[in-house]
C-alpha cells in the first residue's frame, strides 16, 4: 500500500492498459461504486479497492476473460455487491467496541460513586446502559447509510437525545439494587478494575501501537484516583468539603479532556499511518 495519491496514479497505469470494452465497463463500474454509500465518503478505500480490481481484471485480461465475465455481472450490480460487502476486520480491532462503552462508563457510571456515602443504583445502570446501547446501534446503523456530513449530524442528534433520555431515567427511575462501594471493598474493587483494564490495553497495544483502548487511561486513574481519595482516612474528609467537590469536579473535566487529547493522538497517528502504509 502507499499514499492516496500514488495509488490514484498507480490506477491510473492500469486503467490505461485495460482493451477498449474492459475499460468501458470500467468507467461505469467506477461511477456507480461512487453512488455507494460505503466508498462516497471514503475516498481512500475506494481507490484501494480499485487496485485490487485493477489487478485481477488484468490478469483475467491476460487469460482472455473479459471484465465483465470475471466479476459475474454488469457495473451496477458489481458495484451495489461490493457497496454491501463488510471489510473483515482484524482480531485486534474487535477490542476497540470497548472503547465507548468505558468512556461512558468512566464518564457517567463510575463518577457517581467517587464518594462511598452515594451507592450505585443497579436498576439506574441497567437502564443507562441499555439507553447507550441502543443509542450505539442506532449510531452504526446510520453510519452505514449515509454520507460524512450526514453521520455528523446524525451522531449529534443521537448524542443529544440519549443525555436527554439518561437525564430523565436520573429522575425517574426508582432507587432499587443500591450498592455501596465501601472504604475498604470499595478501593479493592476499584483498583482491580482499573489495573484490569490497564494490563489490557497495555496487551493491545503491544499488538497494535496505535489501538483505541489507551484512550481512556487518563480519566481511568483520575477517576480511581478520586476514588481512593474519598475511602481513604487521611483524605475522606476532605472529599465531602466544598473542596472536595471542587476537586471531583475538576478531576472529572480533566479525565474527559484526557480522553479527547489520547484519542486525538491516536487517530492522528492512525491517519499518518494509513497514509505512509
Amino acid at each position: 500500500m502507499a499514499r492516496i495519491a500514488t495509488i490514484i496514479k498507480r490506477n491510473a497505469v492500469m486503467r490505461d492498459q485495460l482493451n477498449t470494452v474492459n475499460q468501458a465497463y470500467w468507467s461505469q463500474l467506477v461511477k456507480h461504486l461512487r453512488e455507494q454509500p460505503k466508498y462516497a465518503a471514503d475516498e481512500t478505500l475506494l481507490q484501494r479497492d480499485l487496485a485490487d480490481l485493477l489487478t485481477e481484471i488484468l490478469a483475467a485480461q491476460k487469460a482472455g476473460q473479459s471484465a465483465e465475465d470475471y466479476l459475474s455481472g454488469g457495473p451496477a450490480t458489481v458495484a451495489i455487491a461490493m457497496g454491501k460487502l463488510v471489510e473483515q476486520r482484524s482480531w485486534w480491532q474487535t477490542w476497540d467496541a470497548l472503547v465507548p462503552l468505558l468512556v461512558f462508563t468512566l464518564g457517567t457510571i463510575l463518577p457517581s460513586v467517587i464518594l462511598p456515602a452515594v451507592p450505585l443504583q443497579l436498576l439506574l445502570v441497567a437502564v443507562q446502559y441499555g439507553l447507550f446501547i441502543l443509542a450505539m446501534g442506532l449510531g452504526l446503523w446510520l453510519t452505514q447509510r449515509f454520507t460524512i456530513r450526514g453521520r455528523l449530524i446524525g451522531w449529534l442528534v443521537i448524542i443529544v437525545g440519549l443525555l436527554a433520555a439518561m437525564g430523565i431515567a436520573a429522575r425517574t427511575v426508582p432507587a432499587h439494587g443500591l450498592v455501596y462501594l465501601t472504604r475498604v471493598g470499595g478501593s479493592i474493587t476499584l483498583l482491580v478494575f482499573a489495573v484490569i483494564i490497564t494490563g489490557l490495553a497495555w496487551w493491545q497495544n503491544r499488538q497494535h501501537p496505535n489501538a483505541w483502548l489507551p484512550a481512556v487511561l487518563g480519566s481511568l486513574w483520575i477517576t480511581t484516583l478520586l476514588a481512593l481519595l474519598a475511602r481513604f482516612p487521611a483524605t475522606s474528609g476532605l472529599m465531602v468539603t466544598s473542596a472536595g467537590n471542587l476537586l471531583i469536579g475538576l478531576g472529572t473535566l480533566l479525565g474527559d479532556a484526557s480522553v479527547l487529547i489520547i484519542g486525538w493522538r491516536i487517530w492522528q497517528a492512525r491517519q499518518h499511518k494509513a497514509e505512509d502504509a
